[in-house]
């Protein structure tokens, strides 16, 4: 996974968790009309939390999240990106591109094995030659950087746990608010 893809799932992630929790600590009355026009005639089925003028909207029976704003006299809710879909998509990708890698190397192998092919000229192997000097393209990480990775690593990792388990935590409390209603 790229640093842009990766800091992109962190950053949607982020923005989901703290607006959960902010929503979580601002609890406010949502009137009656407001909640009817973002509910969109269903308030059994979304619970709602009133934050700074907009409303947080979730989904009790897909857990999904919007945020809802008021435009031109009227409610628009938008979905809240989540940082998990993101991680699975570009898993996807990366899932689809090692197949494709794959392909074209059993491909590459089978025309090795086969010889030259009729319509390329015949041409020489060339091995390449072997010197007395160590690759120069091979970066080569000392032990203190080596360190330094795998600390960010195991930093990423146990951030990235903590993260979707408080997104578990969350949907199992607002399935359980949808249940006790």
């Amino acid at each position: 996974m790229n640093r842009n893809s990766l800091s992109s799932v962190l950053a949607g992630g982020l923005s989901a968790v703290l607006l959960l929790s902010v929503s979580a600590l601002a609890q406010d009355k949502i009137d009656p009309v407001l909640a009817e026009a973002v509910t969109e005639g269903q308030p059994e089925r979304y619970s709602l939390v009133a934050i700074d003028g907009d409303v947080l909207r979730v989904d009790r029976q897909n857990g999904t999240v919007s945020v809802c704003q008021e435009q031109n006299d009227a409610w628009r809710c938008s979905p809240v990106p989540l940082a998990e879909d993101a991680y699975l998509a570009e898993i996807n990708e990366l899932a689809e591109e090692v197949d494709r890698l794959t392909a074209r190397l059993e491909q590459l192998e089978s025309e090795e094995g086969s010889g030259p092919s009729s319509d390329e000229p015949d041409m020489e192997k060339v091995e390449p030659e072997q010197g007395d000097k160590p690759d120069e393209d091979r970066t080569v990480l000392s032990q203190e950087d080596e360190e330094e990775l795998e600390k960010v690593l195991t930093f990423t990792e146990s951030a990235m746990r903590r993260f979707f388990g408080m997104v578990r935590d969350l949907q199992k409390d607002f399935e359980e608010d949808g249940s006790n209603n």
